[in-house]
């Protein structure tokens, strides 16, 4: 997609990383919006979730670079439910 950038980095052996983005307007540079957790089984997660009561922006739609899932905290936040392809 043009103008997208997207840099993930993580220590050696880590299983947790940092993504930096351009592609979202809701989330300018320096804000603190948005997290990203990894799923094995998003369709799963997100049925189990949406039972729990937790609010969706959307079912999971189909990215060029996998499948998310935006969840909605009670505060507002933005949590991204993903799997990678």
């Amino acid at each position: 997609m043009p103008g997208i950038r997207w840099v993930q980095v993580a220590p050696r052996g880590s299983s947790t990383s940092l993504t930096l983005v351009t592609r979202f307007d809701t989330m300018p540079p320096g804000s603190l919006l948005g997290l990203v957790l990894q799923s094995e089984d998003l369709d799963s997660d997100y049925r189990t979730l949406m039972d729990r009561g937790v609010r969706f922006e959307s079912p999971p739609p189909h990215q060029p670079w996998g499948l998310e899932a935006v969840m909605l905290d009670p505060d507002g936040n933005k949590l991204v439910l993903q799997r990678r392809p």
